[in-house]
């Protein structure tokens, strides 16, 4: 049986300078007997459980079929059928099969009906938007009014959704986002997988029962059961330990999560969207990250531009974060041009905590150059940076109140974003993690 190649079964964005349009990859049912013959079903899933409960994607009214009866899912080789445990079993060609690859239009008995199943494609036309702001984004760069339509396309859609793009570029304003225009009724729920103990993200991401370790002195729903009717947005899924990638893939294909020390499995009801600035194909070639999951991660891909490419926004964002920080501030030509010439490698993110700094060394006057304190504006090069507002060489000529005032405004408020994760307030601050645990113990936070 030849196998479709795993990168070409993928939900990826199409666009056309023609057109501007998504291939969307779906299942394909044709109910040929039974009690529902005649209907047709295209769902753009990439798992559909079969079955004549009215929580399955596709619910049949006929009696011999199993409340859940089969799940077909999407995978790197195919479409793979299981059965799930049925009464009257699934069969192919007469044989009672509990797992198969399909052949394009194979047909398949559920009980006493009879299917036809295979995949297709469809596309959707989507449009440049021509507002300079989505949700919880801003910018009105081509780049970024296109990523923009195709949010609005996706974010509807229960499609798995994985985010790219440099450190600080914006991936969890595309989550928020993407979950704010979903229409879904439960929280946005923010999971770091950077932390670097596997138990701690098994908990964290699964939850526990009471008893399930020493100190579980009560049970802990977990990061998956919090979402619920939601969306689970895990950041840093390039992080994510290798030991516990098939367990979220199973939670992704089964939408059942097992907490630490349990056997039961509990259903969940969440859309899940992941964040990397990491090389995931790359990963999967060194054999760092699986193949199947990073198939049933990117279902859809939606990259982030890194400021460097939008840099026409730069006025834009400037004003969005004044507003939304209460600064007191104006930027002159001269500061503009020179947010304008540098190279911004921490992003957007980076943007935000220059402004701040500006702020507070420009005393409630405009913001020059030299508040600023961006090295190398002339000739960019790899290596430069500026100097973190953290960094204490940065804040010597300045009034030390106000830049300890401004740190432990900062670290709070990352402290906050981040759940109190240190790891993810270092990487976000541009620091290292041992400064950040001193300005901790120094501030009392």
């Amino acid at each position: 049986m030849t196998q479709p190649d795993p990168i070409s079964t993928q939900i990826m964005p199409v666009p056309s300078r023609t057109g501007r349009k998504i291939r969307l990859e779906r299942i394909e049912l044709d109910i040929l007997s039974g009690p529902d013959a005649g209907r047709e079903i295209r769902l753009t899933l990439p798992s559909v459980r079969i079955g004549t409960a009215p929580d399955n994607d596709v619910m049949l009214t006929d009696r011999t079929v199993s409340r859940h009866h089969a799940e077909i899912l999407m995978t790197r080789d195919g479409l793979l059928l299981r059965d799930l445990g049925s009464t009257n079993g699934t069969s192919l060609n007469g044989l009672r099969i509990k797992e198969v690859f399909l052949e394009p239009a194979t047909i398949l008995a559920l009980g006493s009906t009879q299917m036809r199943i295979g995949a297709g494609t469809e596309e959707r036309t989507y449009e440049i938007s021509k507002e300079n702001r989505l949700g919880s984004l801003v910018g009105g760069a081509e780049l970024m009014r296109e990523l923009y339509g195709l949010i609005e396309v996706v974010a509807p859609t229960p499609t798995t959704v994985l985010i790219t793009g440099e450190s600080g570029s914006g991936k969890e304003m595309v989550a928020s986002t993407l979950h704010e225009l979903s229409g879904r009724h439960g929280p946005l729920v923010v999971f770091d997988a950077s932390v670097t103990d596997p138990e701690m993200v098994r908990n964290d991401l699964f939850g526990h029962i009471k008893g399930a370790f020493t100190g579980a002195t009560g049970p802990r729903e977990g990061a998956f059961r919090h979402a619920e009717g939601g969306t689970l947005f895990i950041d840093e899924i390039g992080e994510l330990p290798l030991e516990l990638q098939p367990r979220l893939l199973r939670a992704l294909e089964s939408r059942e999560v097992v907490p630490v020390g349990s056997d039961q499995p509990v259903k969940v009801d969440v859309r899940v969207v992941a964040a990397t600035h990491r090389n995931l194909e790359a990963m999967v070639e060194d054999g760092r990250f699986r193949a199947d999951l990073y198939y049933r991660l990117s279902v859809m891909s939606l990259r982030v531009p890194p400021l460097r490419d939008i840099k026409s926004d730069i006025p834009l964002l400037v004003r969005n974060f004044a507003d939304k920080l209460g600064l007191p501030c104006r930027l002159s030509p001269e500061a503009e041009a020179a947010l304008r010439a540098y190279h911004w490698p921490g992003n957007v993110r980076e943007l935000r905590n220059v402004l701040e700094r500006a702020a507070v060394l420009c005393r409630g006057g405009d913001i020059r150059p030299e508040h600023l304190r961006l090295l190398d504006v002339a000739s960019p090069q790899v290596g430069a940076r500026i100097e973190s507002p953290l960094d204490s060489s940065a804040s010597a000529a300045n009034s030390p109140a106000q830049i300890k005032a401004m740190e432990r405004r900062m670290i709070g408020e990352a402290m906050a974003r981040n759940r109190n994760n240190k790891t993810a307030v270092a990487r976000e601050l541009g620091i290292p993690l041992s400064t950040l645990k001193r300005r901790i113990a120094e501030y009392g936070l």
